[in-house]
């Protein structure tokens, strides 16, 4: 069983202040306290004041610390704008990271996720984080599959992403009707498209997507081996680009439209019949996926930080 760190105590921190008066390297230090070098090393580096290391400096330098950090976590709870602020924003599903994230970058303002965490725990917000309100789970294991053999490309064969273009495409279906949506995410910058569709024909396949990338350059496509892609020569040709298709069962070969499937699926839960999804909902999704800040990239949202690709890319065009 891993051995449980144990704090140093004073008795310790007076032993290693004589002895490295005395001149005793960090080695004998540790070794005669039964301590690893690296405590003793953190240690006198942490609390020296000026190249010097007192205990009583240090435990000094100790409780200050603890005392910031206790500050810190209840630095929500003591500010009346940051707790309506972080309870506005977890009801629309912000994580912690996020929000300190976004009060980081937009308001320059220091607070951590511990701090968040911390507040959402002693306001009893806890079904309000992700884990709780996203139990959702995963389907049955299928079985073997083989692979097809048409021409496809696959995902070893898909090009570096370089700019916006690049996109994910997925489907979520339900059993109650043929009724699916289609989902595309922007592998650069997390912008993502949900669309209501009717079924999973080739003709609707076509019109969608020839609709949804109207005067957009598709750079590739990534997708999985859904029976509404055997037209994928089709649709190379409309959209005049390359699919490259993950190994069959390999669904986190796309991990990003993945990902995102997830969240979707806490507003339109499985077994819920699709052709139900007003456009309201949708709107909510949209606004959901779209307008949260991102840590993956710098907290910007999706919808901003494409705006912003795009728009410097028609300037150097």
């Amino acid at each position: 069983m891993k051995k449980a760190y144990r704090q140093l105590s004073f008795e310790e921190r007076f032993v290693i202040e004589v002895m490295y008066r005395a001149g005793s390297v960090i080695r004998e230090i540790a070794l005669f306290l039964k301590r690893s070098p690296n405590t003793v090393s953190r240690e006198v580096s942490r609390n020296s004041v000026c190249g010097v290391y007192g205990a009583e400096k240090a435990r000094g330098k100790l409780s200050a610390r603890r005392w910031r950090a206790k500050r810190q976590c209840m630095k929500v709870a003591m500010d009346s704008f940051l707790s309506a602020f972080v309870e506005e924003k977890l009801e629309k599903k912000w994580s912690p990271r996020q929000i300190s994230g976004y009060l980081k970058r937009e308001l320059h303002i220091q607070c951590s996720a511990k701090a968040v965490y911390k507040f959402t725990e002693r306001r009893g917000l806890d079904h309000l984080l992700f884990w709780s309100w996203n139990n959702q789970k995963s389907g049955r294991k299928r079985g073997h599959w083989k692979t097809a053999h048409d021409g496809r490309r696959y995902i070893d064969e898909r090009p570096e992403r370089i700019g916006v273009g690049h996109f994910e495409l997925d489907f979520i279906v339900s059993r109650e009707s043929a009724w699916v949506l289609l989902v595309v995410v922007d592998r650069v910058t997390k912008r993502t498209w949900v669309v209501k569709l009717p079924n999973r024909k080739r003709t609707t396949i076509r019109r969608a997507l020839s609709a949804l990338f109207r005067g957009v350059e598709v750079k590739s496509i990534t997708t999985d081996n859904d029976i509404a892609f055997t037209c994928w020569r089709e649709l190379e040709t409309l959209l005049n680009t390359h699919i490259y298709f993950t190994h069959p069962y390999h669904s986190w070969e796309k991990g990003l439209v993945e990902n995102t499937n997830r969240w979707i699926r806490c507003f339109v839960p499985k077994r819920r019949d699709i052709s139900s999804v007003t456009e309201e909902e949708m709107r909510e999704i949209h606004s959901f996926l779209n307008d949260r800040p991102r840590e993956c990239i710098g907290f910007r949202s999706p919808r901003e930080y494409y705006s912003s690709v795009t728009a410097s890319v028609l300037l150097e065009g």
